[in-house]
């Protein structure tokens, strides 16, 4: 899925401009009124340009249901940039600014820290500072950290219980009779589910289905999958897996999924804003895997939470061991595969982040359309991306995505 090419940085000082790009509002989507098995397809889409430029920060006008994460207690305050920060790379041969990154890639937003300290954020395309900004599957991340706090506190005994002790309906005929909760973090759940996100008859187009109309329900859905192969065996991406993991999260707690976020991430970390999660107003269960809605700076503070072990400003959310396993491959299949005679570099997963092969030990969470939280525990760096790529998943825009991030977090002294 993911490649990377060489690039050749150098950092420059530079005046940090705020201008923006104010694309015109694209017309109203009735995500009703969207086909959901070709929403990276349709010209009539939430997903696809004009319309994600505008709507990936505007989703609380999509005739959506809002599930609402409200913040609460002081705020975690990151300090403002101090001097101007950017950077001239060169990749496949062409020089470019910083500024023709954004261009090239439509991002609209952009923030870099050190620690707490903010060295750039920038917003494009209308949005700003206030706007909510959809995850897509950053939220993953979120979903994950959340297992962490169940186990934490008991409520969820082990992740190598099987998932049908805390959702026993799907003992009858379901593919996960027989899928522990790590298998479900490590996408290795062995069931039957195509993440082809253009092909308009892969198993995706039900997930959307039911996101975007309800039906079917996520419980009738996740009831219906059927097994492939042998679960803890083999990595494969299902955002399925996601959504089984936020509905046992759900059991386990008896709390609802923004509830739950709010008392054990929101109100912890500082955050700055409220967030939502977006579903469609038919759909009797919570989207887990990639739903989430938060400003730029507080997708930053959850990184930096996970950069700092868990906690943040005194304030622990999961402890520093689930942190730790939650970023290393706990399996040889898991692990990020260096660039080979016979192969592309890859990257790695542990419990829904993903692994990079560097020498810094960095993780991120990612999202299709370009969606970033990247974490550098030894330069102590978070980079935050937002973008509305054109296209859902595109190898060379990871690699010049990842590479941009890695380059700037090693100039950084830590």
């Amino acid at each position: 899925m993911f490649r990377r090419m060489c690039f050749l940085w150098v950092l420059v000082a530079t005046v940090q401009g705020m201008a923006q790009t104010h694309d015109p509002y694209p017309g109203s989507i009735d995500i009703e009124r969207m086909d959901p098995a070709k929403r990276a397809v349709s010209r009539y889409s939430l997903y696809v340009q004009p319309y994600n430029l505008y709507y990936f920060h505007h989703m609380d006008q999509v005739n959506a249901q809002l599930d609402w994460i409200h913040r609460r207690g002081p705020v975690f305050a990151l300090k403002e940039s101090a001097q101007p920060f950017s950077a001239a790379y060169v990749y496949a041969g062409k020089k470019y600014s910083l500024e023709d990154y954004f261009a090239r890639n439509y991002v609209t937003g952009y923030l870099v820290l050190h620690d707490d300290q903010i060295l750039l954020e920038r917003y494009f395309h209308g949005a700003n500072r206030a706007s909510r900004f959809l995850s897509n599957s950053v939220a993953k991340s979120f979903t994950s950290t959340l297992v962490g706090a169940a186990v934490a506190e008991g409520k969820i005994a082990s992740i190598e219980d099987p998932v049908v002790k805390y959702l026993p309906w799907l003992k009858a005929s379901s593919g996960y009779r027989d899928t522990t909760i790590q298998n479900l973090l490590e996408m290795a759940s062995g069931v039957q589910f195509d993440e082809a996100y253009t092909n308009p008859k892969a198993e995706i187009g039900r997930y959307a289905s039911a996101l975007l109309h309800g039906d079917p329900s996520f419980h009738d859905l996740a009831l219906s999958i059927q097994g492939k192969t042998k679960p803890g065996t083999q990595f494969e991406y299902q955002t399925i897996n996601t959504q089984v993991l936020g509905m046992t999260v759900e059991a386990a707690t008896g709390k609802h999924l923004n509830e739950y976020m709010e008392e054990k991430i929101w109100s912890k970390l500082g955050m700055e804003s409220d967030a939502f999660l977006f579903r469609s107003k038919k759909q009797a269960q919570m989207c887990a895997g990639g739903c989430l809605n938060v400003t730029v700076r507080d997708y930053g503070r959850f990184g930096l939470m996970a950069l700092h072990g868990g906690k943040l400003g005194g304030q622990r959310v999961v402890p520093e061991s689930w942190i730790k396993a939650a970023t290393r491959p706990q399996e040889k299949f898991l692990e990020p595969k260096p660039a080979g005679p016979d192969n592309d570099p890859d990257f790695g997963y542990g419990y829904q982040w993903w692994l990079l092969d560097g020498k810094d030990e960095e993780f991120a969470a990612l999202g299709i359309y370009g969606q970033t939280i990247y974490v550098n525990p030894r330069r102590q760096v978070v980079i935050v991306q937002t973008a509305a790529w054109p296209e859902p998943d595109t190898p060379d825009r990871w690699d010049e995505t990842i590479a941009v991030m890695q380059t700037l977090a090693r100039q950084i002294q830590p």
